[in-house]
């Protein structure tokens, strides 16, 4: 695993605290008071790291406060549809909630592991990953989950469960259990000693309807889908709302969903279109929303480079216009786990 590092420039903690573009001389003022950021090599500027955030944000007069959160945040990203860039936003939206201060969790149960290679997992070395724990509860054995977790960048709380293709005999074991739909969740309760210490998780689940994800999903707080905006994306979204609607039948939960647009272009009419198309099929449905942040179409967002491997575009670009945009999608996510949280 290569070493990658999350040092940030004050441009970047401005606006993951809240006190926005303009905002740098007053953040300037603040943080005088506080003994935060580092100089990482000679000659440079200083930097700040996700604990910085944290500082600043739990400190008197931050205009954004960091979220108390009673329990960890459980989301899940999931949409039947793949290439929607699901995969890529989760990760940014992992790293930039990490920047921000927040203790996040990342859990990857796609067998292709997309997330665990955007973090330069070795997934073909001996690891363990949430597919050993479900399996584990099957046939009576524990795991060290602690284990489990890879902090693959430097100075960020930003932990990852890596997945691999053996996830694909976790799912066929799955397919046989009783109360399938419950074994994510029972896991989730059976490591909560683990997986309390963070803030967030947010679980990458593959494209596709299956044992594996069906549990995931119904182990989450909220579904956050990821929909493409082209012709297709409402259609798609009908697999969203049956899958739903089976969970509320067999378990009686009602899972809020929340669409995340993704690859607005303003020289393609149609993109527009299909977000209005969006806002409008959801529009008086309870506990169906879009949120304000649209992520526009980027091809670096998805190919970002570090050292000859895979990078998240908030490493290296948190205050471009796509990075300010995940940043955005990170404090409305912020703001619905309040929701959540409060409704719980």
């Amino acid at each position: 695993m290569s070493s990658r590092s999350a040092y940030f420039k004050r441009r970047a903690l401005s606006l993951l605290t809240g006190y926005g573009v303009d905002g740098e001389q007053r953040l300037a003022r603040h943080i005088n008071k506080l003994d935060v950021g580092k100089f990482p090599s000679e000659n440079s500027n200083k930097a700040y790291t996700g604990q910085d955030a944290r500082i600043i944000r739990e400190s008197p007069g931050c205009p954004w406060p960091l979220v108390r959160l009673d329990e960890p945040e459980v989301l899940a990203f999931f949409y039947s549809k793949g290439g929607v860039g699901k995969t890529t936003i989760c990760a940014n939206v992992g790293v930039a909630l990490a920047m921000s201060g927040y203790k996040v969790l990342m859990i990857d149960v796609d067998p292709q592991a997309s997330l665990s290679l955007l973090f330069d997992i070795d997934v073909e070395q001996d690891i363990l990953t949430i597919g050993d724990a479900i399996e584990g509860l099957l046939i009576g054995k524990n795991v060290d989950l602690g284990a489990a977790i890879q902090y693959p960048i430097q100075a960020l709380d930003l932990g990852l469960i890596p997945a691999d293709q053996r996830l694909v005999r976790t799912d066929m074991m799955m397919v046989q259990a009783q109360y399938r739909e419950q074994l994510f969740t029972k896991v989730l309760r059976r490591y909560q000693d683990v997986l309390s210490q963070f803030d967030f998780i947010l679980i990458d689940t593959p494209p596709s309807v299956s044992s594996l994800s069906f549990s995931a999903v119904a182990s989450s707080d909220r579904i956050l889908a990821v929909v493409e905006l082209a012709n297709m994306a409402v259609k798609a979204s009908g697999n969203l709302f049956a899958l739903v609607a089976e969970l509320e039948e067999g378990s009686g939960k009602r899972l809020p969903i929340t669409f995340i647009p993704n690859m607005l272009h303003g020289g393609k009419q149609y993109t527009r279109e299909t977000l209005e198309a969006i806002r409008a099929s959801v529009a008086g449905i309870s506990d169906v929303s879009v949120t304000s942040t649209v992520i526009p179409e980027y091809i670096g967002l998805a190919r970002q480079k570090y050292l000859g491997g895979q990078c998240t575009l908030m490493e290296q670009q948190p205050t471009s216009p796509v990075g300010i945009k995940m940043i955005e999608l990170a404090q409305e996510i912020e703001a619905i786990a309040v929701i959540d949280q409060g409704e719980k």
